[in-house]
């Protein structure tokens, strides 16, 4: 016993310091998602933790779950920092880490079985890197494995009202992350399992009906505020010019991206699938393989595709992993798994050299940086790169996308500078504007012009 609480202790600090390594290093930027830490600065910056703005317009292409986890720490500290904003995403990955660990020893009743599992995770190419940006598809997944097991607590155990409770506090904080498929996929995982199992009064007993008040309840602790400080309209509006659902890719995009992702591992895939086919599984087997099989499946009929979707579903492999790997060679293990996260670890310090190339906001940010003091308003920008300017240069510059309405906005003003492109400058001198200078603002993949207008 006191050899596995030394086991657990140092596989705590292992994968801890394997997640967090560096985190700091690659620009915000660089192969990462600037827009949410934008989101959570402009929560800070307003004082509004209820509405998400990005360059002051309303942003609900996401939740606020991952907002708030960026900004509360960012609040204390007093800036979105490239750490701070990828932490939620480390620390999710870490916990899953931790959840594969205690529920791969309580499945095949060893430590090996466990550590495995946990290794094949962290050391998978996708769930390696999703940990180390900042987007919300770690915390999603890890919300799902967790109200996965717990809900498994529950079956098992029947310390129904507890681990029912941890379940579907689980599953509201997943619809709080990603929407109403954070709530929609880990019930029908659930109610397939429990299908198979001929158990379905499970979901109309009180414990379950309690969890689906726990659902609501966390969801209309920011849904309800939200509509009644923005109104219906407002909200409908803003959902209709997300355009979030346009991630179209074939119908076979997880069949072959599997195969990617999963690296090292997906290596062995083959074996696994030989390997389960031929034994005879347990409960809990069948559990993680029906898991995996009705999320690839229905990722691959949803009309929206996209590979880091498929992230949710690596829990189950890494686990089935770990029993296929528990009578196997454990050196060989260790050398696949160091090389992969080597080789990961690698792959990123050599980003970091390009933090300069690919970091296209920092250089605009230090171009503008003279106009600090002045009235600057975008016109016809590209939304993300008004995003990264705003977040270097601490402000909240507006964008026009009619010059009728910069006209007016900019009412009464001796003087104003414009951040557009090429053709938005043409739209001014056709409306008569005076343009008195320009500068041309080139940042690796394009270039903005800056001009001043006089006659307002």
């Amino acid at each position: 016993m006191k050899s596995d609480h030394w086991v657990f202790i140092a596989f705590l600090g292992g994968a801890g310091f394997l997640l967090l390594f560096n985190l700091w290093g690659r620009s915000i930027e660089n192969h990462d998602y600037l827009r949410y830490a934008e989101v959570a600065r402009e929560m800070i910056r307003s004082g509004d933790w209820i509405v998400p703005r990005f360059n002051g317009e309303i942003f609900i292409h996401k939740p606020p779950l991952l907002f708030w986890l960026i900004a509360l720490p960012s609040n204390l500290y007093g800036a979105v920092t490239p750490f701070i904003a990828r932490l939620p995403s480390a620390f999710f990955a870490w916990i899953g880490a931790l959840v594969v660990y205690l529920w791969g020893r309580k499945i095949y009743g060893e430590n090996r079985c466990g550590l495995i599992s946990a290794g094949v995770l962290i050391s998978s190419y996708m769930y390696f890197w999703q940990g180390r940006i900042a987007r919300t598809d770690m915390v999603f997944s890890v919300l799902i494995l967790l109200s996965l097991y717990f809900f498994y607590l529950n079956y098992e155990k029947e310390r129904r009202y507890l681990f029912i409770g941890l379940s579907f506090t689980s599953i509201g904080l997943a619809g709080l992350t990603k929407g109403p498929v954070g709530i929609l996929f880990p019930l029908l995982i659930i109610f397939l399992f429990l299908l198979k199992q001929k158990q379905l009064k499970y979901f109309i007993q009180k414990e379950f009906i309690l969890g689906y008040f726990i659902v609501v309840l966390i969801s209309g602790t920011w849904v309800i505020p939200f509509l009644l400080k923005v109104g219906l309209d407002s909200a409908l509006k803003a959902w209709q010019e997300t355009r979030i659902l346009s991630r179209h890719a074939p119908f076979y995009l997880y069949g072959y991206r599997i195969w990617i992702d999963f690296v090292p591992w997906s290596f062995f895939l083959p074996f696994l699938i030989f390997y389960h086919w031929k034994k005879e599984k347990s409960r809990d087997e069948e559990l993680l393989i029906l898991w995996f099989i009705a999320f690839f499946v229905l990722l691959t009929f949803f009309p929206i595709r996209s590979s880091k979707y498929l992230l949710p579903a690596f829990p189950p492999l890494a686990l089935l992993m770990g029993g296929f790997w528990r009578k196997r060679s454990l050196p060989l293990f260790g050398v696949i798994f160091f090389s992969a996260m080597m080789a990961w670890h690698g792959y990123e310090y050599s980003l970091i050299q390009k933090n300069e190339i690919n970091s296209p906001g920092f250089i605009l940010h230090r171009e503008l940086k003279i106009y600090q003091d002045k009235d600057i308003m975008g016109y016809r920008m590209d939304m993300d790169v008004l995003g990264k300017i705003n977040f270097y240069g601490d402000r909240v510059i507006p964008q026009m996308n009619k010059v009728g309405d910069l006209k007016e906005k900019a009412k009464g003003k001796e003087e104003i500078f414009i951040i557009s492109t090429e053709r938005g400058l043409q739209d001014f001198l056709k409306e008569g504007f005076l343009v008195t200078s320009t500068k041309k603002i080139d940042y690796g993949k394009g270039s903005i012009l800056l001009f001043r207008l006089q006659r307002l």
